[in-house]
């Protein structure tokens, strides 16, 4: 396969090119991700918590509805509307994605970690049952990334 120097240049150009337009697909899918804001509710409206990019809690919020329920309820609603709300990122994520960079590796492993750490909730589960924390990180392994976000990094 002999190619002449400006096949060789035309290729290097194209690749700059993809490389380019696809590290800006990134950039866009990463800021409205950084703009994801989904809100969740427990206790007939009593409780919601908003989540922000990753799942991670921005709001409670509590109406005086609050005032009939007891402490334990209270803790169990806002864990409850918290996992209600953090159940929806992979979706939102998916959105994202579709719009921005499209189907890929990288997304597909980023919608399948995401699903991991915010499944749906269980239909019959405690809301005041704690959730498992993700494990650790390797640090040993640096193809570990069990604990890592695409926004923050690796870290």
């Amino acid at each position: 396969m002999d190619r002449s120097l400006p096949d060789i240049e035309r290729m290097v150009d194209d690749w700059e090119r993809n490389a380019a337009e696809k590290a800006a697909r990134y950039q866009a899918m990463s800021q409205e991700v950084q703009q994801v804001s989904i809100t969740g509710s427990a206790a007939d409206g009593a409780v919601m918590v908003t989540v922000g990019a990753n799942g991670i809690p921005t709001a409670v919020t509590m109406t005086s509805k609050v005032r009939q329920l007891e402490p334990e309820r209270i803790a169990a609603a806002v864990m409850e509307a918290m996992r209600q709300a953090q159940s929806r990122y992979p979706e939102r994520l998916a959105e994202i994605m579709s719009q921005t960079v499209g189907d890929d590796s990288t997304t597909r492993h980023l919608l399948t970690e995401a699903r991991a750490n915010f499944p749906d909730p269980e239909p019959d589960a405690d809301p005041g049952a704690a959730r498992q924390p993700r494990p650790a990180r390797d640090p040993e392994d640096p193809d570990d990334f069990s604990n890592s976000s695409f926004m923050d990094g690796g870290r």
